[in-house]
Formats: C-alpha cells, structure tokens, sequence
C-alpha cells in the first residue's frame, strides 16, 4: 500500500463515518483519512479554501469516498464541480451509497466516478470493503506522476506546454 497518501472521505453520516474508519483500520490501512461533512466541504477542501488552506495540515486526497446524498452539495454535485476544473481528472472517486438506483450509477459515471458501491450494513462487509479498496486504490492502482503530485503541478506542466 502506498504510505502517506490520504483519503478524503466525503460523508455526512457520523453513523457511516465511524464504520468506514472502523472498517479501515480493522483493514489495517493505515492511510491518513481526512472527513468532510457534506459536498460543498469536500469542494473547499479539495480548493484549498477557507479552513483547508494549509496544504500541510489538510493534503490534497490520493483517493475520494464520495457519498451520493448530503446536505448543501451532493455528491453528484462534488463530480459535476470535479469534471469542471481538470486538474482533479486523475483524483480517483469511489461514490457510496445508501441504494443502488440506475440513474444515480449511470449520472456518477457520466461525472468521471470510478466506482460505485452500495454501502454494506455489516462492519464484516464494510471491512472486506475497505480491503478490496486497500489494495486497489492505495495498492495496485498506478496514477500518472501529474496527478500524484497535485493539481498544483498539473497547472504548471499545462503551463508550460502552452510556453514551449
């Protein structure tokens, strides 16, 4: 597993929120995981604005846990505002859910989700969860350097093509 990189999870259910860090660390994934409360939290942390603008205290996520349904922002609200600013195109986005309707899956996928997955009710399947997204997403996965450098350097690195 890749050490140091952090998860942003995007959940407004304290309930949800306890079980998926409980999932993880009975995972063992030791991963630093930063929560935001609703979408329009998850936007101005992944912004850098406000409260998150210290880039030391509140890194830019290798991985987003992104729940459909909050207060303020959705989380197709989060996707939509994602696919607008490019330089979050490599962030990979797992999207939770309460329920599995078509149009959500079919909407989250339009919006560049790379997954989506029904929330399960037991800690043993939210554990397992958290394995398999261990292993993939903080594991296996390779993202291009661009990305895993932030959205800082790939605005320098366009910049720098449009120069040269």
């Amino acid at each position: 597993m890749k050490s140091g990189v952090t998860v942003l999870l995007a959940e407004d259910d304290e309930n949800d929120v306890f079980f998926i860090q409980r999932a993880f660390q009975h995972a063992k994934i030791e991963n630093p995981m930063h929560v935001v409360r609703d979408g329009q939290e998850a936007i101005e942390y992944l912004s850098g604005e406000g409260k998150f603008s210290d880039r030391r205290l509140f890194p830019l996520p290798y991985l987003l846990l992104l729940d459909l349904k909050m207060p303020r922002r959705t989380g197709l609200d989060v996707l939509d505002w994602m696919h607008e600013h490019p330089e979050f195109k490599c962030l990979p986005v797992v999207m939770l859910s309460s329920s599995a309707h078509q149009i959500d899956i079919e909407r989250a996928y339009e919006l560049g989700a790379n997954g989506f997955v029904v929330k399960p009710a037991s800690l043993e399947k939210r554990v397992e969860l958290a394995k398999l997204i261990g292993a993939f997403w903080l594991g296996l996965n390779a993202a291009p350097v661009i990305c895993s450098e932030g959205p800082e350097a790939a605005r320098r690195m366009r910049q720098e093509r449009r120069q040269g």
